[in-house]
């Protein structure tokens, strides 16, 4: 399921400051109607200076590279951290990325904020290359990317 809704715009007027509490109530609301759902991803691209560009080869194609960016849910404001089961799951795509594509991913970014993923133990904010990437270096970055996922999701590091 691929919710393409803008959480950045409310009444016309760009505002990033609230798009992950916008964001919140229709991811619940997918989560609810589609209980079998296991994996939430929120797919973003970094920004990054204009001279920097973020791609890599990967089977023969311009590739942009990926970054693992997860909130730790603790600030002074919000207080102790009370589940960590996101970060584990970025490190099980970080472990499978580095043996089967080391230069496609960047690492892991840790953060202060939640960005919901404490909805889903197995939520991730992908960034997926940056503003210097072109369309179709993201879009062949998705078929590594599935892979990754696909051998954390079935616990193997076997091809099926």
């Amino acid at each position: 399921i691929h919710i393409t809704d803008p959480f950045d715009m409310m009444g016309g007027t760009l505002d990033r400051s609230k798009a992950y509490d916008y964001a919140r109530a229709s991811i619940e609301k997918v989560l609810e109607e589609n209980p079998t759902i296991e994996v939430v991803i929120d797919l973003h691209r970094d920004g990054v200076p204009d001279d920097r560009h973020l791609v890599t080869q990967v089977n023969g194609k311009p590739t942009a590279q990926l970054l693992f960016y997860n909130g730790l849910s603790y600030t002074v404001s919000q207080g102790a951290v009370s589940y960590l089961p996101n970060l584990a799951f970025s490190f099980q795509l970080e472990y499978q990325a580095a043996q089967y594509y080391p230069d496609l991913y960047r690492g892991i970014y840790l953060a202060g904020l939640r960005y919901n993923l404490h909805l889903k133990p197995r939520a991730l904010l992908l960034e997926a290359g940056a503003q210097t990437n072109t369309v179709e270096e993201v879009r062949n970055a998705m078929e590594p990317f599935a892979d990754i996922l696909n051998r954390v999701l079935k616990g193997s590091d076997k091809e099926d």
